[in-house]
């Protein structure tokens, strides 16, 4: 084992966890006993084995039956941090397409409960002690909407360790297929990005994407603006990349972001940059989109659905949302900087010395998969192609948490924050009931050096895609608050506790 993995685990853990002191029908004491049910909301009461499989198994000298592995993303490049892996109580269910009336409820994702359970770790890592014994015991790895099912044997007493690349996100998913799932992704495309071939680096083929709402695919496109028509009205014709869907994308303003019934059937929203401010924002119809649940990423010029009355060309006419605007950060319009920026991993809680666990396990796993100190970047730091400065995200932006900053300046170059923003605090004076979740970021997935037109490349990930993909994961997972730390051992998810 090399010293950086021992120092990445040391240094930081795997999953949000309250420990139940209940023993299972399958499990014993630790962190993988005595939750779940078929409800998947948990009580601490026992868990009936599935038919078929043996549970709880003594084993001599305090052995103990156990599953190792490393999930991957789908195109089995780069390890993926806190993802849930279990085995269910009862046979999986369809997840609810789009945003549902229960996408506030995270247990709703996970309405098959779990035997055992537990969550990976920076290097993707994963072991559950006490597993159930079986020839064809189901394994199930999930964040949000991403979920994929495989069968394997598991031998007792033993540690059943799969095959490295096994263990895999779906990237695509077979029609009527319950056992495998990815969240529905609407992505707006624009001249100066190229967030919906993002999809395909991370492995979606090419039948996952669609022109438009509708379609088998999971990455439906619309058009975005061109150079100089995002806040005037110059076009739309997007950026020229076709990644192999077919048909001609509808514009975004008027088939996509134009009512809130437009967006509810995507789990996620993609907005990539338009090289202009953005044509026809609608900051009113995101706001009620993300507080019921949605999910949103913006690059760049996207800072127009966040800011307010702020226009460099002074061509903008709405009032973004009260609760937006200066809350959020402090804006500059444009934003333009030279061809490379290094960015620094913020690692403490906005406006405090508290640990910031995600970016803490943002720095570790972008080490591990060599993304820092690299194409000229300063040791642990992350080179940025093409940055853009909008933001400044200090101590009296507590609605937003930074990620990444510059590091010769005060400009936040990513960071999010959870809906509703004005969301009250819970009765016992803890988190508010957030919902949603929105992201902005001046990181271009692609400039012109990485992306040349007019394809999508489909070689490895740039290190500011790899931090753009570790983001779009935790964007799909539930919506936890960032002060609330994940445990160090790689603890039960909390949807099974």
């Amino acid at each position: 084992m090399s010293w950086t993995r021992v120092l990445f685990t040391a240094c930081f853990g795997t999953g949000l966890v309250v420990y139940l002191g209940s023993t299972a029908a399958c499990g014993g004491s630790g962190s993988n006993s005595g939750f779940g049910g078929s409800s998947g909301g948990g009580d601490g009461g026992g868990v009936a084995c599935p038919p078929g499989l043996q549970c709880g198994v003594s084993c001599s000298g305090g052995g103990t039956t156990t599953i190792s592995g490393v999930v991957f993303d789908p195109a089995g490049n780069d390890p993926l941090y806190d993802i849930a892996v279990y085995v269910p109580a009862v046979p999986l269910v369809a997840l609810p397409k789009g945003v549902a009336s229960d996408a506030c409820n995270c247990a709703s994702l996970y309405k098959s409960g779990a035997v055992v359970a537990t969550t990976t770790g920076v290097d993707g890592s994963f072991k559950i002690t006490n597993a159930p014994v079986g020839s064809a015991v189901p394994l199930v790895m999930q964040i949000g909407k991403w979920r994929k099912q495989v069968t394997i044997n598991v031998a007792a007493c033993t540690d059943n360790k799969q095959a490295m690349g096994s263990l895999k996100l779906p990237g695509t998913v077979a029609a009527g297929d319950i056992n495998d799932n990815m969240p529905d992704i609407a992505v707006s495309t624009g001249s100066a990005d190229t967030l919906e071939c993002l999809m395909q680096r991370i492995g979606l083929p090419a039948s996952e994407y669609s022109a438009g709402a509708g379609g088998a695919g999971h990455v439906h496109i619309f058009s975005g603006g061109s150079p100089g028509g995002g806040g005037g009205g110059g076009g739309r014709v997007g950026r020229p990349e076709n990644p192999g869907w077919a048909g001609t994308a509808p514009e975004s303003d008027t088939t996509l972001w134009d009512s809130q019934a437009h967006l509810m059937p995507y789990d996620i929203l993609l907005l990539s940059c338009e090289g202009g401010e953005t044509y026809n924002a609608n900051p009113q119809v995101l706001e009620s989109y993300l507080n019921v649940g949605g999910r949103a990423f913006g690059s760049h010029f996207h800072y127009a659905w966040f800011s307010g009355p702020l226009s460099s060309a002074g061509t903008n006419t709405y009032t973004a949302p009260a609760d937006w605007g200066s809350n959020l950060a402090t804006w500059s319009a444009g934003g333009m900087n030279g061809l490379q920026a290094n960015g620094k991993i913020v690692q403490t809680l906005n406006g405090s010395t508290q640990p910031f666990a995600k970016g803490v396990a943002l720095f570790q796993w972008l080490g591990l998969n060599n993304a820092l100190g690299v194409n000229g970047a300063p040791p642990m730091e992350l080179p940025i192609v093409q940055p853009r400065f909008n933001a400044v995200v200090g101590p009296g932006n507590k609605p937003s948490q930074p990620w990444i900053q510059d590091d010769s300046s005060p400009n936040t170059m990513y960071f999010s924050f959870d809906t509703p923003v004005n969301a009250a605090p819970g009765p016992d004076g803890g988190a508010p009931a957030y919902c949603g979740r929105a992201v902005f970021s001046d990181l271009h997935v692609s400039g012109a050096t990485l992306d040349p037109a007019p394809s999508c490349n489909q070689g490895q990930l740039s290190p500011q895609e790899k931090a753009l993909e570790f983001m779009l994961f935790d964007l799909s997972s539930c919506v936890i608050p960032d002060s609330v730390p994940p445990t160090t051992d790689g603890g039960v998810p909390p949807v099974f506790q």
